[in-house]
């Protein structure tokens, strides 16, 4: 019988790595096996989304982030970083790990070895 079961995968060596990713900027994009994922980073707190505003799917690109926000570039919806959800909408949202072998973030499949 299928599952659904959480799929990690590494995106950074370190946390620091991430770190530098970013630079001086609070969103960044990022592309891996999972597609273009939206990094985005307030304080010492890392997010994960699809690079995709459920409004009218188009690229977060250029967001920025306000008060534990997402501010899509768009059309302005802000989204909750710890949710995903706004506007009657939510973005999806992978969940962040950090484990002395590297950053990973996690994406829902489905598994018939769950």
């Amino acid at each position: 019988m299928f599952n659904r079961v959480l799929k990690w995968q590494l995106i950074f060596e370190s946390k620091s790595e991430l770190i530098d990713y970013f630079g001086t900027r609070s969103t960044v994009l990022f592309k891996n096996t999972f597609g273009e994922i939206m990094l985005a980073r307030e304080g010492d707190e890392f997010y994960a989304f699809e690079n995709k505003c459920p409004h009218q799917n188009k690229s977060l690109e250029g967001c920025s982030i306000d008060e534990g926000a997402i501010i899509c570039p768009w059309h302005k919806y802000a989204f909750s970083c710890e949710t995903g959800r706004g506007h009657g909408l939510y973005l999806e949202k992978y969940p962040i790990k950090f484990e002395e072998n590297g950053v990973f973030i996690g994406k829902e499949v489905w598994s018939l070895f769950g």
